[in-house]
Parts: C-alpha cells; sequence; structure tokens
C-alpha cells in the first residue's frame, strides 16, 4: 500500500506527485541550495507527520469521551463530560499547527521539487482519483514505449472492491484517440488472445484508463456482468467504465 506517510499522503493530496519514499533525504547532505531546500523539507515533513500522530490522538480522546457522554447521558439523562472542554479545546489548537505545518510542507516541497527533477524511467505512480489519495495508487510499469502495465495498490482495490491488490489488472496504450485500456490479469492470456482478455473504450487520460480497469474487474466480478463482454454492455454502462 502507498502512501501510508502522511507527508507523503498530504503532498500528494495537494500536488498529485505520488512518491515511493521520501526522495528529498537523498538530498540533505548537499551543500548547496539543493541540499538546503530538503533539509527544510525534511524537517518540516518530520514535524508534520508527528502533528498527525498528535491530532490523532486528540481527536480519539474526543471521541472517547464523547461516546462516555451519550452513554451516560442514556443511562440516567443526565451529562456528566469532566475533562470534555480540555479535550476539545486540545483538539482544536492541535488542528490549528496541523493545517499551519501542511501548507508549510506543500510549500517547502514545491521549492525543493522545483529544484530536483524526478524522472518516472520504466516505474511510475499515479492517484487514480487526482488529488484524492482515499481512492488508492496505480503503479505503470513500462511494457514498451506506449504501453504501461496497472497494478493497484491494497487502498485501490479496496475502494473499486476487486479481488486483486498489488497484481496487474490490465495494461493502458497511447493512441491517436487517447488512452486504450485492456484488461487481463495474467499476462499469458494477452500473448496469446485469450477469452480473458477484454479491451474496454478509449479514455480521455491516463488516470481514466486506469480507473476504467478497476471499474471493469468490479463490473466482472458483480451479478451485473451476466458472462458479458465489453461489447455486450449498456451504453451508460460503458460511459462509466471510461469515467
Amino acid at each position: 500500500m502507498f502512501l501510508t506517510d502522511p507527508a507523503l499522503r498530504r503532498i500528494a493530496a495537494d500536488t498529485n506527485d505520488v512518491l515511493a519514499e521520501q526522495l528529498w533525504r537523498h538530498d540533505t547532505a548537499a551543500l548547496d541550495a539543493l541540499g538546503d531546500l530538503a533539509r527544510v523539507l525534511h524537517k518540516t515533513a518530520r514535524d508534520f507527520t508527528d502533528s498527525s500522530a498528535t491530532l490523532d490522538q486528540s481527536l480519539v480522546r474526543v471521541r472517547d469521551l464523547a461516546e462516555r457522554a451519550r452513554q451516560g447521558l442514556a443511562a440516567r439523562a443526565d451529562l456528566h463530560i469532566a475533562g470534555y472542554g480540555q479535550a476539545l479545546t486540545g483538539a482544536l489548537v492541535a488542528r490549528e499547527r496541523h493545517i499551519i505545518l501542511g501548507a508549510a510542507l506543500v510549500t517547502a516541497y514545491r521549492g525543493w521539487r522545483n529544484h530536483r527533477a524526478i524522472g518516472d524511467g520504466d516505474e511510475r505512480h499515479l492517484l487514480l482519483r487526482r488529488s484524492d489519495p482515499s481512492r488508492g495508487v496505480a503503479t505503470l510499469r513500462r511494457k514498451d514505449p506506449g504501453t504501461w502495465l496497472v497494478v493497484p495498490d491494497t487502498e485501490a482495490a479496496s475502494a473499486f472492491t476487486i479481488p486483486y491488490p498489488d497484481r496487474v489488472v490490465g495494461e493502458v496504450t497511447e493512441t491517436e484517440q487517447g488512452w486504450a485500456p485492456t484488461a487481463y490479469t495474467d499476462p499469458q492470456h494477452r500473448r496469446i488472445q485469450s477469452g480473458m482478455v477484454y479491451p474496454l473504450p478509449v479514455c480521455d487520460d491516463l488516470a481514466s484508463a486506469c480507473r476504467s480497469l478497476l471499474r471493469w474487474w468490479h463490473l466482472r466480478h458483480s451479478d451485473a456482468w451476466r458472462s458479458r463482454t465489453p461489447a455486450q454492455l449498456t451504453p451508460a454502462e460503458l460511459a462509466h467504465l471510461a469515467s
């Protein structure tokens, strides 16, 4: 699963850059402007991660006190919430600090990123829904110059309700019309052009093509499939795949 690091998750949400690790750490030893930016970013990322944990603990405390208060109200029709005001104030203070650190983190990241090119090479990572890490990440592995294999992480498989976490779900190919997704889960099926290979409608962009693969497999494993091929789907179903 990608983006378990709060700092990387916030950066992805704000910039759509999906990093497998805190790449700036490799620049922190440099004695130049890039090193200065990396060190500021590294410290801000650590502070943001600590703030995430603090805010979570504060919210858990408020939740637990509120639940006990509800139980007391139901049992005695009375309300005794000693410490609730202090807990709520603590959560609000933690939230304000988290907001400030979040903005500082993204600013520091942009400053470092403006001076550091990140090459995708033969593997890249993509948010399946722009600015929304909760929909998961697709890892793209280059198959040939215009085609990428698509591998959803655990969060993506859960979000789209498919049984294929960390497993190839097909490929996407750049064409003159857009991105053409082809669904399959076994590369051998693709090589022999078996009935387990499903060409899907061309999509406008790379992310929607990846989503189309996951939506097809969700349909394929649902009662609504009814042993149909993509060519037999309704116009509404096809539009949903490509959206």
